[in-house]
């Protein structure tokens, strides 16, 4: 008598039956919670340019706005130097200058415009004292105005002159270098209103014989 196997199993030979077992286990769902995120993609928002329209008014606001700061810093600077330097030369003098600036030395300024060109302005005894020796005892200067406070000349190295006033009560010098090959101190300090102009010798000499042949003319009569 033969016994048959009622297993469905037991029927197949062993390696099929080893390939559904393998397929049934690959075949199995996934477990509950655990699910797969497709990544995502991140863009980062490009920065905005600013607005073509908006950037030359902008701009030009700005320049302008800079500009009349330093045009009144500027008048401010010249009106300061002008107060404490007054005795040194006149208003008009003051009124040519574009700008004043401190020159790096305590106390001291250096002006320009375009009209007169570029002066030194000193607040020191010291110096007021230097440059009236400088004038009244070197042979290479000549002083056009000799007050006691007040001494106005100019002295001369090689090719350059330098003009020269000086406030002795106050202590307080101005200087501009000039080439003497192309400026005549003596005409610029005239000029600048610094100083009269001298009378020539002989312009010294024609005034002086003028009441001596006035007198000749009374006593011939």
């Amino acid at each position: 008598m033969v016994v048959r196997s009622t297993s469905p199993w037991k029927a197949l030979p062993l390696s099929i039956a080893a390939g559904l077992l393998l397929s049934a286990c690959t075949s199995q769902p996934d477990e509950p919670g655990q699910t797969t995120t497709p990544p995502v993609a991140t863009t980062s928002a490009a920065p905005q340019s600013p607005d073509p329209t908006e950037s030359p008014v902008a701009q030009t606001t700005a320049a302008r706005g800079t500009k009349e700061a330093k045009a009144k810093d500027g008048k401010e600077a010249v009106a300061q130097v002008a107060a404490t330097y007054s005795s040194l030369a006149p208003a008009e003098l003051f009124e040519k200058f574009d700008s004043c600036t401190p020159n790096g030395l305590e106390g001291s300024h250096e002006c320009s415009g375009s009209q007169v060109g570029q002066f030194q302005f000193y607040d020191s005894s010291a110096k007021a004292t230097s440059s009236t020796q400088q004038l009244t005892q070197l042979r290479s200067s000549h002083v056009m105005r000799d007050t006691g406070d007040i001494v106005v000349g100019w002295s001369t190295l090689g090719t350059s002159a330098v003009i020269t006033v000086v406030d002795n009560k106050e202590g307080l010098v101005l200087q501009q270098l000039v080439s003497s090959d192309k400026v005549d101190p003596e005409k610029r300090i005239v000029e600048l209103g610094l100083a009269e102009a001298e009378e020539t010798p002989t312009a010294a000499r024609a005034t002086e014989a003028a009441p001596s042949t006035t007198a000749k003319s009374e006593e011939n009569r």
